[in-house]
């Protein structure tokens, strides 16, 4: 019998170089192509000694994702086509062009190239969507799961345009897929990538992650191929999971920052950082309530936070820096040189960026008031939260007592999602501000598109399982372009759950612009 082909995109990254590895280990000895963008200019060592070392199985060309042709010819004579991937941040930041040409429009390529390859619903396709589309979480709506509202953070390209990406997977019609939407990745390259841009500065002390090990989301693509070849991932396809890192990989902001630095440096954050230097909101992250799903079908979670640090620490031998160089001194040389950067905070405040001060602050005013004393700073993971009040937080973080966390769907999900009635989208729809406009539809054909009406008129063609799985609705409305998400809080309580855990009602009509050229304001709709 023939080896299976895994097509594969992304594979100088940090998960699609691991996911190479790992189908290349699998003794099902696979066979894989890869595409790495024309414009690469150095491939990772890492990388490099994969491909050199499996090279009589792998099949490699340049080329580019955002040219269907590109697609065509990777997926040919493929079982499967792993798409990893994306233009992610810090890049991302500064390239939004660049990220809707490679997280939308290499999507929608490799899709079309599959459904018209005379193939459709026999090649699986594995898209890897992302944690950022749930966008901003804070407590109490820490805890996220399949079917939450798709909320693109402001300013976030690389989410905006996965979501198009997602979406368009979804409503697409091809036959065999499924999206992981994968959680925050510790991965080799994070510690050198964080130390060159102000994107450290975008973690919210307290915004829950729950991180995943680039070595364990290797395993995970190898072990789907892996189960599927073999015939044993039954009810698998078709559907969304989150891919988690369980639970000794919840954590928060400020646990991840203060973990770094004490397992490489020898010293926690408090000593490197004050309070004000990071942003009080609009980043992403979640504790998935249902990421055991995925792991009981693909078997991964395998390496914990502390233990990926430590597998650094004596990969790389690193020193206790902490014990030889002064706290301030390193915090001088290694960070607050980035305030200078364009995606550091203090460069916004600097230069008048209004418009993301706000976005990230709520105002210079709240900005004003975060001060630099960790003393007077509540920090969730030492069960404080802003209003002064106490909170248990290893009970928070046990998924036992997570169900009074989770976010309301607008349906009775005790029915299974097949045998949801016409009257159940109905209620569905009224949640998100409008209509379901069918009225042939039967239960079961959840994957069958339907029309749908939102709050303003606009009627568009979704599944039942892309609006109450995929948690999306309008395209027109519920796409950035611009950000606007506080008007849709304002009337659509769907939205309203979690937009408001950190926005107040005098922001529902503050639009952010999605051109990086205008980043220094905001439009005011009053």
């Amino acid at each position: 019998m023939k080896n299976k082909t895994v097509a594969l995109t992304g594979t100088t990254g940090a998960m699609g170089g691991e996911a190479l590895l790992s189908i290349l280990q699998s003794p099902e000895n696979f066979n894989v192509k890869c595409i790495i963008y024309e414009a690469e200019k150095k491939i990772p060592k890492f990388v490099r000694k994969t491909l050199n070392k499996y090279k009589k199985r792998i099949t490699v060309f340049r080329g580019d994702i955002a040219r269907l042709e590109d697609c065509e010819k990777l997926i040919q004579g493929a079982d499967y086509v792993i798409n990893c991937a994306s233009l992610i941040p810090p890049k991302s930041d500064h390239n939004p062009q660049g990220t809707y040409l490679s997280n939308y429009i290499g999507t929608k390529n490799l899709v079309d190239a599959i459904i018209s390859s005379g193939r459709n619903g026999e090649i699986g396709y594995v898209h890897i969507a992302t944690v950022a589309l749930y966008g901003n979480r804070s407590y109490p709506h820490v805890w996220g799961r399949v079917g939450d509202p798709i909320i693109s953070s402001d300013y976030d390209c690389y989410s905006a345009y996965k979501l198009k990406a997602e979406r368009y997977v979804l409503d697409s019609g091809i036959k065999k897929f499924v999206s992981l939407r994968q959680t925050a990745v510790l991965h080799k390259y994070m510690f050198a990538n964080n130390l060159k841009d102000g994107l450290m500065f975008h973690t919210s002390w307290n915004c829950p992650l729950e991180w995943v090990t680039d070595v364990d989301s290797g395993i995970m693509c190898k072990n789907l191929v892996e189960l599927d070849t073999k015939g044993e991932l039954k009810d698998f396809w078709n559907r969304v999971y989150n891919i988690a890192g369980g639970k000794d990989c919840r954590v928060t902001g400020f646990e991840t920052i203060d973990g770094c630095f004490r397992y490489l440096v020898g010293t926690g954050a408090k000593k490197f950082f004050k309070p004000d230097w990071n942003i009080a909101r609009n980043f992403h992250g979640v504790w998935y309530y249902d990421g055991d799903e995925l792991n009981s079908y693909l078997h991964y979670q395998n390496e914990s936070f502390k233990g990926f640090w430590t597998r650094v620490h004596k990969k790389h031998r690193l020193f206790k820096l902490g014990k030889y160089v002064p706290s301030p001194l390193i915090s001088k040389l290694a960070i607050k040189r980035l305030f200078k950067n364009t995606n550091s905070p203090a460069y916004w405040l600097k230069h008048g960026k209004e418009g993301r001060v706000k976005a990230f602050f709520g105002s210079r005013e709240k900005f004003e008031a975060i001060g630099s004393d960790w003393n007077k700073y509540p920090l969730l993971c030492e069960g404080n939260l802003p209003d002064g009040s106490k909170i248990d937080y290893e009970a928070l973080k046990n998924i036992e007592n997570a169900k009074p966390y989770l976010l309301n769907h607008g349906y009775d999900e005790s029915k299974p999602l097949e045998s949801l009635t016409l009257e159940d989208l109905r209620k569905a729809a009224e949640f998100r501000g409008g209509k379901c406009l069918a009225t042939d539809y039967k239960a079961g054909e959840i994957y069958r598109k339907i029309d749908w009406q939102c709050l303003d008129g606009h009627v568009f063609s979704s599944s039942p399982y892309t609006v109450l799985k995929g948690g999306y609705w309008c395209p027109e409305c519920c796409e950035p372009k611009p950000w606007r998400y506080g008007a849709l809080a304002k009337n659509i309580p769907f939205y309203a759950q979690v937009y408001f855990d950190t926005h107040t009602e005098d922001e529902v009509d503050d639009v952010y612009p999605l051109s990086e050229d205008e980043d220094d304001f905001i439009i005011d709709n009053k």
